[in-house]
């Protein structure tokens, strides 16, 4: 977009807005990511944040592929923007637990979302 002034949530309502996609899952590091899913920037619900799922960060290489692996295969499952942006940053959070490019295979997102319902549960 070329604005190096613009904060990242209008920065990533314009790029949604130009880019004219559905969902566009935005990674911001250690912040977790954004979420833009309909072209009305009056509606509430047009976005959502959800913070990073990584509970030690090793070394993020890998991160980005492992949220778009798992948020497409969501998305194209479930047809759910919501599950597909979880889905994808616990992958995302996973991948950033290990040094290095790390296979992010189903039984460790399963871990992780047993480890985040527990959490949940105060357990």
């Amino acid at each position: 977009l070329g604005d190096q002034d613009s904060v990242v949530r209008p920065l990533a309502l314009e790029l949604h807005r130009r880019s004219k996609c559905k969902t566009l899952i935005l990674k911001c590091g250690d912040r977790g990511i954004i979420t833009y899913r309909s072209n009305s920037p009056v509606d509430f619900r047009a976005f959502f944040n959800i913070e990073s799922f990584a509970d030690n960060v090793v070394d993020a290489v890998g991160a980005g592929d492992a949220l778009l692996a798992y948020a497409t295969l969501a998305l194209i499952a479930t047809k759910t923007d919501v599950i597909a942006s979880i889905l994808g940053n616990m992958a995302a959070g996973i991948e950033c637990e290990h040094d290095g490019n790390w296979p992010v295979t189903p039984e460790l997102v399963l871990k992780k979302i047993d480890s985040v319902e527990k959490q949940a549960r105060y357990e």
